[in-house]
Protein backbone atom coordinates (compact mmCIF):
# COMPACT_ATOMS: atom_id res chain seq x y z
CA UNK A 1 0.00 0.00 0.00
CA UNK A 2 1.23 3.46 -0.73
CA UNK A 3 0.86 5.26 2.58
CA UNK A 4 1.92 8.50 0.90
CA UNK A 5 -0.92 8.33 -1.65
CA UNK A 6 -3.45 7.30 1.00
CA UNK A 7 -2.39 10.31 3.09
CA UNK A 8 -2.54 12.62 0.07
CA UNK A 9 -6.11 11.52 -0.66
CA UNK A 10 -7.26 11.16 2.97
CA UNK A 11 -8.88 14.61 3.06
CA UNK A 12 -10.88 13.81 -0.06
CA UNK A 13 -11.93 10.42 1.32
CA UNK A 14 -12.93 11.88 4.68
CA UNK A 15 -14.95 14.64 3.02
CA UNK A 16 -16.67 12.34 0.51
CA UNK A 17 -20.10 11.78 2.07
CA UNK A 18 -21.23 9.78 -0.98
CA UNK A 19 -18.46 7.23 -0.43
CA UNK A 20 -19.28 6.97 3.28
CA UNK A 21 -23.03 6.73 2.64
CA UNK A 22 -22.45 3.86 0.22
CA UNK A 23 -20.21 1.95 2.67
CA UNK A 24 -17.17 2.07 0.36
CA UNK A 25 -13.75 1.50 1.90
CA UNK A 26 -10.57 2.31 -0.02
CA UNK A 27 -8.02 -0.38 0.83
CA UNK A 28 -5.06 0.61 -1.32
CA UNK A 29 -4.14 3.36 -3.76
CA UNK A 30 -1.16 3.22 -6.11
CA UNK A 31 -0.28 5.27 -9.19
CA UNK A 32 -1.12 2.27 -11.39
CA UNK A 33 -4.19 0.95 -9.56
CA UNK A 34 -6.34 0.82 -6.44
CA UNK A 35 -8.44 -1.58 -4.39
CA UNK A 36 -11.71 -0.88 -2.58
CA UNK A 37 -14.53 -2.93 -1.08
CA UNK A 38 -18.12 -2.92 0.13
CA UNK A 39 -19.44 -5.33 2.73
CA UNK A 40 -22.88 -6.44 1.56
CA UNK A 41 -25.41 -5.17 4.09
CA UNK A 42 -29.18 -4.63 3.81
CA UNK A 43 -28.66 -1.11 2.36
CA UNK A 44 -26.58 -2.49 -0.53
CA UNK A 45 -29.03 -5.25 -1.54
CA UNK A 46 -31.78 -5.03 -4.12
CA UNK A 47 -35.28 -6.53 -3.80
CA UNK A 48 -33.90 -9.94 -4.89
CA UNK A 49 -31.48 -9.97 -1.94
CA UNK A 50 -28.31 -9.57 -4.00
CA UNK A 51 -25.89 -6.67 -4.14
CA UNK A 52 -27.59 -3.92 -6.15
CA UNK A 53 -26.05 -3.15 -9.54
CA UNK A 54 -25.66 0.43 -8.35
CA UNK A 55 -23.52 -0.81 -5.46
CA UNK A 56 -21.26 -2.67 -7.92
CA UNK A 57 -21.00 0.33 -10.24
CA UNK A 58 -20.51 2.89 -7.46
CA UNK A 59 -17.76 0.76 -5.91
CA UNK A 60 -16.01 0.35 -9.27
CA UNK A 61 -16.37 4.04 -10.22
CA UNK A 62 -15.01 5.14 -6.84
CA UNK A 63 -12.08 2.73 -7.07
CA UNK A 64 -11.29 3.94 -10.59
CA UNK A 65 -11.69 7.59 -9.60
CA UNK A 66 -9.17 7.35 -6.79
CA UNK A 67 -6.85 5.42 -9.10
CA UNK A 68 -6.99 8.35 -11.52
CA UNK A 69 -6.45 10.88 -8.71
CA UNK A 70 -3.29 9.09 -7.52
CA UNK A 71 -1.28 11.34 -9.84
CA UNK A 72 -2.30 14.38 -7.77
CA UNK A 73 -4.77 15.79 -10.26
CA UNK A 74 -8.57 16.04 -10.18
CA UNK A 75 -10.77 14.02 -12.52
CA UNK A 76 -14.41 13.48 -13.37
CA UNK A 77 -15.93 10.40 -14.97
CA UNK A 78 -16.43 11.07 -18.67
CA UNK A 79 -17.72 7.67 -19.78
CA UNK A 80 -17.96 4.07 -18.67
CA UNK A 81 -18.88 0.65 -20.01
CA UNK A 82 -20.02 -1.84 -17.37
CA UNK A 83 -20.98 -5.53 -17.26
CA UNK A 84 -22.89 -7.30 -14.48
CA UNK A 85 -21.88 -10.95 -14.58
CA UNK A 86 -23.03 -12.66 -11.38
CA UNK A 87 -25.05 -11.83 -8.27
CA UNK A 88 -23.41 -11.56 -4.85
CA UNK A 89 -25.70 -12.22 -1.87
CA UNK A 90 -23.44 -11.82 1.14
CA UNK A 91 -19.95 -11.14 2.30
CA UNK A 92 -17.83 -8.59 0.51
CA UNK A 93 -17.31 -7.42 -3.05
CA UNK A 94 -13.89 -6.06 -3.89
CA UNK A 95 -12.93 -3.78 -6.77
CA UNK A 96 -9.46 -3.74 -8.28
CA UNK A 97 -8.67 -0.94 -10.68
CA UNK A 98 -5.76 -0.85 -13.11
CA UNK A 99 -4.64 2.06 -15.30
CA UNK A 100 -4.86 1.22 -18.99
CA UNK A 101 -3.67 4.60 -20.28
CA UNK A 102 -2.87 7.95 -18.67
CA UNK A 103 -2.25 11.15 -20.65
CA UNK A 104 -2.19 14.85 -19.87
CA UNK A 105 -5.99 15.15 -20.15
CA UNK A 106 -7.49 11.71 -19.53
CA UNK A 107 -7.06 8.42 -17.70
CA UNK A 108 -8.62 5.09 -18.70
CA UNK A 109 -9.02 2.45 -16.00
CA UNK A 110 -10.24 -1.16 -16.06
CA UNK A 111 -11.95 -2.42 -12.90
CA UNK A 112 -12.83 -5.97 -11.92
CA UNK A 113 -15.17 -6.68 -8.98
CA UNK A 114 -14.93 -10.07 -7.28
CA UNK A 115 -16.83 -11.79 -4.49
CA UNK A 116 -15.42 -13.52 -1.38
CA UNK A 117 -14.58 -16.59 -3.48
CA UNK A 118 -12.55 -14.52 -5.94
CA UNK A 119 -15.17 -15.01 -8.66
CA UNK A 120 -15.66 -12.15 -11.11
CA UNK A 121 -19.11 -10.62 -10.49
CA UNK A 122 -18.85 -7.41 -12.55
CA UNK A 123 -16.34 -5.41 -14.53
CA UNK A 124 -16.00 -2.20 -16.47
CA UNK A 125 -13.85 0.41 -18.12
CA UNK A 126 -13.94 4.01 -16.93
CA UNK A 127 -12.71 7.07 -18.82
CA UNK A 128 -11.80 10.07 -16.67
CA UNK A 129 -11.18 13.64 -17.79
CA UNK A 130 -8.67 15.79 -15.93
CA UNK A 131 -10.30 19.00 -14.67
CA UNK A 132 -7.44 20.37 -12.51
CA UNK A 133 -3.71 19.84 -12.28
CA UNK A 134 -3.70 19.81 -8.46
CA UNK A 135 -5.80 18.54 -5.55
Amino acid sequence: MSEELMEMLAESLNANEFVKYNHIVMDDIELTGATAHIDIVPETRNVLGIAHGGAHFTLADTCAGYTARADGRQYVTQQSNYYFLKGAKSGRITAKGKVVKRTRKFCIIDVEVTDDNGELVSKGTFDYYCVADHQ
